[in-house]
């Protein structure tokens, strides 16, 4: 629901809109379920539809319709009428409430949010990064991960900082390029 508000607020429409909000709501769900489609035919056009979608809906102001999504699908290398179709299936509605249980799951209540995971450590926590814009991105993401990184550290390692004046958390900052 918060999403949803952000969005609406962002576009200037008025959360308390009813009407507006369950036109949102469904445009969001069909843009996931075409997202879902589009990654049977890879990741990568299912990056490019989206993007495209955003472009056309939030930059060029275009109304989120079949021909807006035409425009997406075909700029991404797509076949509009396969992706419709597909985006109908069993297959695509539970892939998307998977989705939606795992951000549940995961207590994301913002978008964008980008949660990170070391594949060479499964069982260590991920970071969580909720904070995104064009003003001092970087910083904000640094700030992100260092403050996930301190507090996924256990306590006595970082206690043992202290007192030895090493310090065990590294700042992102030292790596950028």
């Amino acid at each position: 629901m918060a999403t949803i508000t952000d969005y609406m607020l962002m576009k200037g429409y008025k959360p308390s809109d009813l009407e507006k909000r369950n036109e949102v709501t469904e445009n969001i769900y069909e843009a996931a379920c075409l997202y879902k489609a589009a990654a049977c035919r890879g990741n990568k056009k299912a990056r490019n539809l989206l993007m495209n979608l955003q472009d056309q809906v939030n930059v060029q102001g275009k109304p989120f319709n079949e021909a807006t999504v035409k425009i997406a699908a075909e700029n991404s290398g797509l076949n509009f009428k396969a992706i419709v179709k597909e985006k109908g299936s069993e297959a695509v509605k539970k892939a998307v409430k998977k989705d939606q249980e795992l951000t549940c799951e995961m207590d994301i209540k913002k978008a964008p949010t980008v949660v990170v995971f070391d594949d060479n450590h499964p069982r260590q926590p991920g970071v969580m990064l909720t904070k995104f814009g064009s003003n001092s991105s970087e910083e904000i993401i640094n700030e992100n991960l260092t403050a996930m990184l301190e507090r996924a550290m256990p306590q006595q390692i970082h206690d043992n900082a202290q007192h030895h004046h090493e310090n065990r958390v590294i700042n992102l900052s030292n790596f950028r390029r």
